[in-house]
């Protein structure tokens, strides 16, 4: 056997493994799913499945709950990712600063993001409860009013605040970014008179868009599957309907899949999601050319 042959068959057989995986767990629900979506299963047809063309696909934009959880998806989309991308790169540029123990506090604001989600919600739910939650005790010390944080005027604003808490992820992100711009960029502009604010604007700034872009676009798909958080915010289930003003497109997914038994209409909804998420990325994308930084020669 040829040298190339027997890399090819050691390569092929080092990533099997991953291939069949990706195939049996990835690639086959994935495409068999996007079968069902156009019939007639509810879950116990499997042997009388019926094709029903684009019905279930027409019914998610006559469904009112279906449009109504996109759009409350959009609004909830619009806030956080802007308010995570934010905090994140202030957090950032905090770290990157030379303090005393940095390693310690890098360490606190990336935990939130690895802690699981579930204890998160809950460790939430105590802070914002409406009467002794420590939020509406720290209001109560101020003399202001205490807030229902749970009810249907704040639901979405204590969404978008617990989804702020888990920007750890972002902020590495944010470091490893800060940590490639050469210092001799700043000694130079410093020499030249300009000031930190000069700085920011002109030398980190743009050299992070790449890295701002790549949180937006992984933000704004991490928004849209948004799934337990509201749901553990108004409730102890993971089938219970949450407030109306938190109710997201997800988890009108998952409540007439698992909920209802309507597994073919809930596999549309999904691929509906999928096309809108689809769209949304190829809008960011073409925005690229104008706001991100390129070392790119022009005319390359």
């Amino acid at each position: 056997m040829k040298r190339k042959s027997r890399q090819a068959v050691a390569f092929y057989a080092m990533v099997s493994p991953w291939l069949i995986v990706f195939l049996v767990l990835g690639l086959f629900p994935l495409l068999f799913g996007l079968y069902l979506s156009f019939t007639n299963y509810y879950g116990f047809n499997m042997d009388k499945l019926k094709w029903v063309g684009l019905h279930n696909y027409k019914m998610v934009f006559t469904d009112t709950d279906a449009m109504y959880a996109l759009w409350r998806t959009f609004v909830y989309s619009i806030f956080s990712v802007p308010i995570n991308v934010v905090v994140a790169l202030c957090l950032a540029l905090l770290l990157n600063s030379q303090v005393k123990g940095g390693s310690v506090f890098r360490t606190i604001f990336y935990l939130p993001s690895i802690i699981p989600a579930i204890t998160t919600i809950f460790l939430w739910k105590q802070l914002i409860l409406s009467s002794n939650g420590i939020l509406n005790m720290i209001l109560d010390i101020f003399g202001l009013e205490k807030v229902n944080w749970l009810g249907y005027d704040y639901a979405t604003l204590s969404l978008i605040m617990m989804s702020a808490w888990g920007a750890g992820g972002g902020i590495l992100i944010f470091l490893a970014g800060l940590k490639g711009i050469p210092q001799e960029l700043y000694e130079s502009a410093k020499i030249d008179g300009a000031n930190a604010s000069q700085s920011f604007f002109k030398i980190t700034l743009p050299l992070l868009t790449p890295v701002i872009f790549f949180n937006i676009l992984m933000g704004l798909i991490g928004s849209f599957q948004v799934y337990m958080q509201p749901i553990l915010l108004s409730g102890s289930e993971l089938l219970a309907r949450p407030i109306r003003p938190n109710y997201l497109y997800v988890v009108h997914a998952f409540q007439q899949i698992f909920g209802s038994q309507r597994f073919a209409y809930g596999m549309a909804l999904l691929w509906v999601l999928f096309v809108v998420i689809l769209i949304l990325s190829i809008i960011i994308f073409s925005t690229n050319k104008y706001w991100v930084y390129s070392e790119e020669e022009p005319g390359r």
